[in-house]
């Protein structure tokens, strides 16, 4: 027990302008010498849920029930404090004990309150930073519209998307989706988007090509995120688009579903396969090329639309996305907004879209 401290009040107006201004463990109210009933319920009210301990003249079960209603948290009668004074004593031990319990939850609450202070600013901080690292919502890059929405489930995303000029023919874009939620997956991202700008700046030094290379690209980035050991890993599509060929080579890591290529009227999933990136040290994965035509509209999606998406079957949900994409490009908010039609619940997972089209 801690060093006590006693302040004594002989009249109730003294009593009253100390409870204003001071903080007490425990208080004692002796009922048989002046002190009332409401103002017993009055300094119950200040110090709840510290303990009040009532003292009153006679123990009828009357004024004993009256003293417990006003807020009493034991009540003893004077007589009883000369019978049994180690009863008193025990009941005083056992309210200061109970004081300091109080005390040292509050003092634990105000450390948590403001640890989740600290934590919301850092996060704010880190949304945006986040933020910056995102590139323009809507950009033309060498005669490509390249557009995205991205709406996470919590304050940071673990989705990520990107579109790199490379020169002024050649466009290199991704959407990636790191494991899990928060902080440690938006972190993920940070070091995506360091790597592959680190990838355009060795292409431009004629250091490295592995930006020219979807399939080169991924291992690169599954081999800086095995270095990390933070046990995080993704899934991720990367598109290489060459705008005087029209021709796109592109590779998955584990990425579903794949994006949904319109033209002609006409939509239909790219094929590929391919391991997610960060789990294994020497990971497969395919790299495709495909001939687009003057007109097209490619459609990325993280998994975060299939969680939302309306029907009982991934089979379902893979046709809508079909179907709706059919007629050629949606904008990708227009798209989020009929996604999310009738879902009113919090997203379980962030969602991203991103189209690439040329008109």
């Amino acid at each position: 027990m801690p060093d006590l401290s006693m302040v004594v009040c002989e009249h109730v107006a003294d009593a009253e302008a100390m409870l204003e201004h001071k903080s007490f463990s425990l208080t004692l109210l002796d009922l048989a010498n002046g002190v009332s009933l409401s103002f017993l319920d009055y300094a119950s009210s200040i110090l709840n849920p510290k303990p009040v301990v009532a003292i009153i003249g006679e123990g009828s079960s009357t004024t004993i029930i009256n003293a417990l209603r006003a807020g009493a948290d034991d009540v003893f009668v004077v007589e009883d404090l000369d019978l049994s004074p180690k009863l008193f004593i025990y009941s005083m031990k056992r309210q200061l004990r109970r004081a300091l319990y109080i005390e040292e939850s509050k003092r634990l609450k105000d450390s948590l309150e403001r640890s989740l202070d600290e934590l919301r600013a850092d996060h704010h901080a880190a949304q945006h930073v986040q933020q910056n690292l995102l590139p323009p919502r809507h950009q033309t890059i060498n005669g490509l519209v390249v557009e995205y929405t991205l709406k996470p489930s919590l304050l940071l995303s673990g989705d990520f998307v990107d579109a790199i000029e490379i020169n002024d023919h050649l466009i290199i874009f991704y959407l990636a989706d790191v494991s899990g939620h928060g902080a440690s997956s938006a972190l993920v991202t940070v070091l995506l988007k360091n790597l592959t700008h680190r990838l355009l700046r060795n292409y431009k030094r004629h250091s490295s090509f592995d930006i020219l290379s979807p399939v080169l690209t991924l291992e690169r980035i599954n081999r800086e995120m095995l270095l990390t050991g933070m046990g995080k890993h993704m899934t991720m599509f990367v598109g290489l688009l060459d705008t005087q060929t029209s021709k796109l080579t592109y590779a998955t890591g584990g990425h579903h579903p794949m994006p949904i290529l319109s033209c002609n009227e006409s939509s239909s999933f790219l094929k590929g396969r391919g391991m997610p990136v960060g789990l294994f040290e020497k990971p497969e994965f395919e790299e495709h090329q495909l001939d687009l035509p003057q007109v097209f509209s490619l459609t990325l999606f993280s998994d975060g639309v299939l969680e939302i998406l309306k029907g009982s079957s991934l089979k379902e949900k893979e046709n809508w996305l079909l179907s709706t994409l059919q007629p050629g490009y949606i904008e990708s908010s227009q798209l989020t907004e009929m996604i999310e039609e009738g879902f009113e619940d919090v997203r379980p997972d962030d969602v991203a879209i991103m189209t690439v089209s040329r008109a």
